[in-house]
């Protein structure tokens, strides 16, 4: 039956440093599809497993399309990616599973996503949260148009999730702020003022509820059934949020700072990836503590004291007592455990729920991916997909001359790749035609890096500089980005006396300088904001002393 239930399922896991060249070829893909039975790398075999993304390329973030929700026939798997070979080469990605080409497309976006690419549960959206505190909507059967884009915080975006309806966004900024849009509004002040009436939509888009429950940048987020949202930041706080209410249900402090989120199908539990290579489990309800307790037989000792470094640990007082503020009688929280194995910061969590078989998948800093059996809290499997032979020994040095990072894991049905190689269906009134197999995915086509009014980049640059200038609701800056903006300003007006005069020469050096000036606003506001966040962590130590 165990064998059965784990075979159900496969992952697809990425990583944000492409890997070694051997010789004239990459010595494995960014992009690998694991067994989490048997630990084989399936996609090194080729066929319907393969996820190419290109040589040299990492990935960064890559989410998958529900095909479904728009009609298509075909069991493949397709995915939007973001990434590239560096840091002024980042674009995004349609990957088609089992496609020979690689990747279908990819294009050039408006600027960096440090927050990465989302799609909309329909299918019909793509979101991209952006290094400036913008956010971007795409219309992914609409041609890819750019329908959409408003600020969304004052600086980066660094998490997006949706709702668990479908119908809100959520975003994390690294100001420690929190926001729920709706998707229809965004959708329907798009089509109403066309990007007309502000290119960044400040005066005409709220968000619904704002939380500001965090010192610190956000780092993760992660949905809830019943509308209830999870968040992390670097100031070491989990902050479970109700969506419709804006109430805060609960803040939990964490030993270290957490990097990923990922909960059970039911909600019952949370996993949260941390900076130290631990995991941490948290109860978040009766029935989740009473499976804990039967677990605890297996992995702690009878008098229940804490296991040494390399165990979990179970220990004191129920959730439900930390949101009410009753006090605690023990020295630790019982809702907490952990798991340890990683070496490095546990970037990416993803769990498999069937019947009566959990699992969770991890993906480190360290280059490996394990396999957790949450029942007895053991690892089951470790798995380093990027190394020269797809080995699963922990003391493999090739695995570790130069890790890999994992920067997601993506769980799907291992029938969307059985399906397509023996032929999609078992039936030949149920097979799906090559024309209709791939007509969905012929509709998705490249994301516009701008918007359709403006003609060109320099349109476009201008108008957002004649947004800033009249937008009054504008966010106060730094000293560094002040004079940053005014002379992108100034050099924007030169280009316009240019473009006036019918300089053509003379106004594309003046696009390519403003392009390297904007590039060195954002790296001088980036060294700025690391050096504002190490005075914080300066302090804040300081005040623990």
């Amino acid at each position: 039956m165990s064998n059965r239930i784990l075979t159900e399922h496969v992952c697809v896991v990425s990583t944000k440093q492409a890997p070694p060249m051997i010789g004239s070829s990459q010595a494995s893909d960014t992009c690998q599809v694991l067994d989490p039975q048997t630990g084989s790398v399936l996609s090194s075999s080729g066929g319907a497993a393969t996820v190419k993304v290109g040589a040299g390329v990492g990935v960064h973030s890559i989410t998958p399309i529900p095909l479904d929700n728009l009609g298509s026939l075909n069991c493949q798997n397709a995915y939007i990616a973001y990434g590239g070979k560096g840091k002024d080469d980042m674009n995004a990605y349609l990957i088609v599973q089992g496609s020979t080409s690689s990747p279908k497309w990819k294009c050039k976006l408006p600027e960096h996503l440090e927050g990465g690419i989302i799609v909309s549960p329909c299918g019909n959206y793509v979101l991209g949260a952006a290094r400036s505190g913008n956010c971007y909507c795409w219309s992914l059967l609409n041609e890819g148009e750019l329908i959409k884009i408003w600020s969304a915080h004052y600086r980066p975006v660094k998490a997006m999730v949706f709702s668990d309806c479908g119908s809100y966004l959520v975003t994390g900024g690294a100001d420690g702020i929190a926001n729920i849009w709706s998707l229809m509004e965004i959708v329907a002040h798009a089509a109403s003022d066309g990007l007309s009436d502000g290119i960044y939509g400040k005066a005409s888009l709220n968000p619904v509820k704002t939380w500001s429950e965090h010192q610190l940048p956000i780092s993760a987020m992660y949905t809830l059934p019943s509308s209830r949202v999870v968040s992390a930041s670097l100031d070491r706080q989990i902050i479970i949020m109700e969506l419709f209410s804006g109430k805060t249900l609960a803040k939990i402090a964490m030993p270290s700072a957490i990097h990923s989120i990922t909960a059970d199908a039911n909600g019952h539990r949370l996993y949260l990836g941390s900076a130290d290579g631990t995991i941490f489990c948290i109860d978040l309800d009766i029935f989740a503590i009473s499976t804990s307790a039967e677990s605890a037989t297996i992995v702690t000792n009878s008098n229940s004291e804490r296991m040494d470094s390399k165990g979990p640990s179970i220990s004191g007082s129920l959730l439900e007592n930390t949101i009410l503020g009753l006090q605690n009688k023990g020295t630790e929280a019982s809702y907490i455990s952990e798991l340890r194995g990683h070496e490095g910061e546990v970037r990416s969590l993803a769990f498999i729920d069937h019947d009566d078989q959990q699992m969770l998948v991890s993906g480190a800093d360290d280059g490996s991916i394990k396999v957790w059996d949450t029942r007895s809290r053991c690892c089951i499997r470790t798995i380093y997909p990027w190394s020269s032979n797809g080995s699963t020994s922990m003391d493999d040095k090739s695995s570790k001359s130069r890790p890999c990072p994992c920067s997601s894991i993506i769980i799907i049905p291992r029938q969307s790749i059985e399906s397509h190689e023996a032929g999609a269906f078992s039936h030949n009134s149920m097979r799906a035609t090559p024309k209709q197999q791939g007509g969905t995915i012929d509709l998705l086509k490249p994301l516009q890096r701008f918007p359709k009014q403006f003609n060109s980049e320099v349109d476009f640059i201008k108008k957002i500089i004649r947004n800033e200038d009249s937008g009054s609701n504008k966010p106060k800056r730094n000293i560094v980005e002040e004079e940053n903006i005014s002379q992108t300003k100034r050099t924007c007006v030169e280009s316009d006396d240019q473009l006036q005069s019918g300089n053509t020469q003379a106004l594309t050096n003046e696009v390519k300088n403003l392009k390297a000036e904007l590039a060195n606003a954002a790296d001088t506001i980036d060294r700025w904001q690391k050096v504002n966040t190490k005075l914080a962590q300066k302090l804040k130590n300081s005040s623990k002393i």
